[in-house]
């Protein structure tokens, strides 16, 4: 009744590695120069005196007119003109100064706020007094950042930087809105060394659920393809055809196991969660007190579901909302307040919004019959 665990994916830095060496440079130039030596000298000797004749002093040197792209030509350079400005590195610093790991993150507010994963800026905050962030823009201006808020649960934190005259920000669209196939671009400095890079994919898959950590288990993902590495962490995936942020690249398959496999967190997950980080510093999220495992496709239309919707309980907490209304393991939960559970509509996904003391409806599906239990949701924090 159950499917397999989400797969495993990875978001940890590797080695670090550098561009091509100056000597790689140098060595091209030196082919290309003596090319070039070669054939003038082939030319000018296979001319009599008689046919050497002064050249005519031009009256002035003739220049090549600058290549204009028209607007709208390259839909992928106007993104990244208009984008590029708003996205950010942020690199974490030790009390000593030394830097200790870096990311991407990009601009949601112009008071300041600059957004970016979670696991980017937890092990700073962890570091002790005086651990610091630094957040680069793409025209180089650095400048310091103070931690707002984190939520471990959705992988998203929130920072804030002085605000500044001309401050741009990324719009956050309407992440259900996208459609798989959508060309999207994604914006970060991977490895941390090379800034801004700019890599082009598509939305290969919406509503993934992925393991993040052991306990941690993320919804709500945006699939795609686009080249996205260790380093691209908190930088924004933005729907190329509106130029608006649809998610924030996050987690990648592991190298070894495949290849263009992507997830980013959800604008609409963003939104929700960096509004109430600005406003109360921390998530306090309601609670219902269940475990539970997607219904597995053969299950689901067994019970006449669609292949991909509900979930089952698998644990029931002792003393939680769940357990004061009536929820029993094995319950096959089908909608939250009559919105149905599926894989663009994860119930993690849905919850994000209810608060502590908040009512929710759940429809379940118990010994073949159908019903419907309210929960008085309880208080749980993160952050």
């Amino acid at each position: 009744m159950y499917e397999p665990a989400p797969p495993s994916v990875s978001y940890e830095p590797r080695p670090r590695s550098s561009g091509p060496s100056g000597a790689a440079l140098l060595l091209v130039g030196v082919i290309l120069g003596g090319v070039a030596g070669g054939a003038t000298a082939t030319l000018l000797e296979g001319r009599t005196p008689a046919e050497l004749v002064p050249t005519p002093v031009p009256t002035a040197l003739a220049t090549t007119a600058p290549v204009v792209v028209p607007a709208g030509v390259d839909p992928i350079v106007d993104v990244a003109k208009e984008m590029l400005p708003s996205v950010v590195t942020v690199v974490n610093r030790l009390p000593s100064g030394q830097q200790q790991s870096s990311g991407s993150g990009f601009v949601v507010d112009a008071r300041g706020y600059v957004v970016t994963n979670n696991h980017v800026v937890e092990n700073v905050r962890g570091g002790g007094a005086g651990a610091s962030f630094d957040v680069i823009f793409s025209d180089n201006q650095t400048q310091k950042a103070t931690l707002v808020g984190r939520d471990p649960d959705t992988d998203i934190a929130v920072l804030q930087i002085p605000a500044r005259a001309n401050l741009r920000v990324a719009p956050l669209a309407n992440s259900d809105d996208v459609p798989v196939g959508a060309t999207v671009v994604a914006i970060g400095s991977p490895l941390g060394e090379f800034q801004n890079t700019v890599t082009v994919g598509v939305v290969s898959g919406k509503g993934r659920r992925v393991q993040e950590t052991q306990t941690v288990f993320l919804d709500d993902l945006i699939q795609t393809d686009a080249a996205i590495n260790p380093g691209n962490s908190g930088g924004p995936l933005i729907w190329a055809a509106v130029k608006q942020v649809v998610g924030m690249n996050t987690l990648i398959a592991d190298p070894n196991q495949a290849q263009g496999l992507g997830f980013a967190i959800s604008a609409n997950t963003i939104r929700t969660v960096s509004d109430e980080l600005i406003k109360n510093g921390k998530i306090e999220r309601g609670f219902i007190g269940i475990q539970y495992a997607p219904l597995s496709p053969r299950a689901a239309v067994a019970l006449g579901l669609p292949s991909a919707a509900a979930i089952q309980i698998s644990a029931v907490v002792a003393g939680s909302p769940a357990a004061a209304a009536g929820l029993r393991v094995g319950d096959v939960v089908t909608k939250l307040n009559d919105q149905p559970i599926d894989q663009e509509h994860p119930l993690q996904s849905l919850m994000v919004k209810f608060r502590p003391g908040d009512k929710v409806r759940l429809a379940i599906l118990r010994d073949s019959a159908t019903q419907t239990v309210e929960v008085t949701l309880g208080r749980a924090t993160a952050g």
